[in-house]
């Protein structure tokens, strides 16, 4: 390992150490001047006087990034997304899945999202044969600051008045209404969903309208003071935190209902294209090989999995799923259909087939 490197990370480790209990002094209205803790001047002295291969603006840098590191969320360096920009809406694309499954991109949050959402589902409601039976959120990659507009959004999906956000002195509430969004919602999040988007998705959890599906969010749900800095650089400081129905505060990342580890860059490409295979899909030989060297060779046919959507529908129907496993399948129309690879996409679409099976609609 690089000498230099090493004294850099243990000069490191030791500023950070050292700047948290310092912190934790400086943030004592009753510290005393005798306090066992140390001064940051005077571990600063000592770590630039006495370690080696490392320069005064190396030992800076380390100590900035320390405090930074610690602070975090409440200080962040840089910009934490996109904010939304003046004029657009925050939707970025919508489509309709197995002409019954309306699914929605969220680019950011912004004011207009909320109008623009509800306008496209009744559009498409309107012309669409098929009633529509669920609605996919996908707010992966999704930012925004303003929280404002993210529980007007949430408002797009309930019909009676309820506390949603509340940040400083503001909050807003849900509009009693009849026109509400109620069929059953998927949200698609990951470790780039934040800010307004974060909020966005907690209230919708929160108030039952639907499940969380991805990974852990980024965790900066709070509203933000920027600060510029003299090397360009950008200081963000919390300056007040998020609560969901006047209770629960956003001071950490959302954890998802049903949790899926995905690689952001292949997110980001099936975003794009939700049918794009990125990786060799395993074949039934692959899949088998353990049971068939276990239990022998086999002249049964190949089982394929059901789906949830399947399985309930099958019990419903009162269809011995073993059965309709082992049996093959005829080749139909369908089979030449492209297949979507996006397995976000697909667990949300399942969880909204199944739920259309056996709860059509949330009561109003």
């Amino acid at each position: 390992m690089n000498h230099k490197k090493l004294v850099s990370d243990f000069g490191f480790r030791i500023s950070s150490l050292s700047l948290t209990l310092v912190l934790a002094l400086a943030t004592s209205a009753s510290a005393s001047v005798t306090n066992d803790l140390p001064r940051f001047q005077e571990v600063y002295k000592l770590l630039r006087e006495n370690v080696g291969g490392v320069s005064a603006s190396e030992l800076d840098q380390a100590a900035v990034k320390g405090l930074i590191n610690q602070l975090k969320p409440q200080a962040l360096l840089g910009e934490v997304g996109a904010t939304g920009v003046a004029g657009t809406s925050g939707l970025a694309k919508t489509h309709i899945y197995d002409n019954a499954f309306l699914y929605f991109q969220i680019s950011s949050v912004t004011d207009e999202l909320a109008d623009k959402i509800m306008a496209a589902y009744r559009d498409i409601a309107a012309t669409n044969k098929t009633k529509i039976k669920g609605v996919v959120l996908d707010l992966r990659f999704a930012t925004g600051s303003d929280f404002a507009a993210a529980a007007k959004a949430a408002d797009d999906f309930l019909n009676n008045e309820q506390l949603l956000l509340q940040w400083g002195t503001n909050s807003v509430n849900a509009t009693k209404k009849r026109n509400a969004i109620t069929v059953p919602v998927a949200i698609l999040v990951n470790h780039e969903t934040s800010g307004a988007a974060e909020a966005f998705a907690a209230v919708l959890r929160d108030t039952n309208v639907g499940l969380l599906i991805g990974s852990l969010t980024a965790g900066h749900a709070s509203v933000y003071k920027t600060f510029p800095l003299s090397d360009g650089e950008k200081l963000r400081i919390a300056t007040a935190q998020i609560k969901v129905a006047g209770k629960k505060v956003l001071d950490g990342p959302l954890k998802p209902d049903i949790k899926l580890d995905v690689a952001e860059e292949d997110e980001r490409k099936w975003l794009a294209d939700p049918y794009k295979v990125l990786h060799k899909p395993e074949t039934a030989k692959d899949a088998d090989a353990d049971s068939i060297a276990s239990e022998g060779t086999s002249n049964a046919p190949i089982r394929r999995r059901m789906n949830e959507a399947e399985l309930v529908r099958a019990q419903r129907e009162g269809v011995d799923p073993e059965t309709d496993l082992a049996t093959e399948r005829p080749k139909s129309k369908t089979d030449d259909v492209p297949v979507l690879s996006d397995p976000a996409l697909l667990r949300g679409l399942d969880l909204l087939k199944g739920l259309a099976v056996v709860q059509p609609h949330r009561a109003s």
